[in-house]
């Protein structure tokens, strides 16, 4: 999981030092709402967006899923989850304030499940594929809605989510 983190960074790193400069106001900040099938759950996030080129952007985001308890008796099981994402998208259908665009990526599940004072954690690696949208409704405010599905080795899940955008 600390590589997986740690590459994603580097990734974000390095596309702040070289685009940056190039044309600051290619960045997008967002909220993030959705909900995952797997895990059952609804999630709140945050997201940036750069656009790389007309025809090209890169997201990433966080996203923290509500709370999860099971009631089994005797004991209560309380389970957290979060991910992370990094997306390409192919803004394949665009205008002067929309994007339709596949996309395809890397993520990461991280689960944490408690019992009665006793924890363990996982995580899985995974692949995202999906489609969005991008309308900039206002010359520096944007909306972005989303449908993925995210691969695991064991498993899945499908991801809706919408966003509200900010871009710099």
């Amino acid at each position: 999981m600390k590589r997986m983190f740690f590459m994603l960074l580097l990734i974000l790193e390095t596309m702040t030092s070289v685009f940056a400069q190039e044309n600051a106001r290619q960045w997008n900040a967002g909220v993030t709402l959705g909900y995952g099938t797997d895990v059952s759950k609804g999630f709140v996030g945050v997201r940036a967006m750069y656009h790389i080129k007309p025809a090209f952007s890169l997201a990433a985001g966080f996203n923290y899923y509500f709370k999860r308890t099971l009631d089994t008796k005797p004991f209560e099981v309380e389970g957290k989850y979060w991910d992370i994402n990094l997306d390409f998208h192919w803004n394949a259908f665009r205008g002067n304030a929309y994007k339709l665009y596949p996309l395809i990526g890397l993520t990461y599940l991280h689960t944490k499940a408690s019992v009665a004072g006793f924890s363990i954690s996982d995580g899985e690696a995974g692949l995202n594929l999906g489609l969005g949208g991008q309308w900039d409704f206002a010359e520096r405010w944007g909306a972005a809605a989303e449908a993925k599905y995210q691969a695991y080795t064991g498993g899945g899940q499908f991801v809706p989510s919408v966003s509200l955008m900010y871009r710099f």
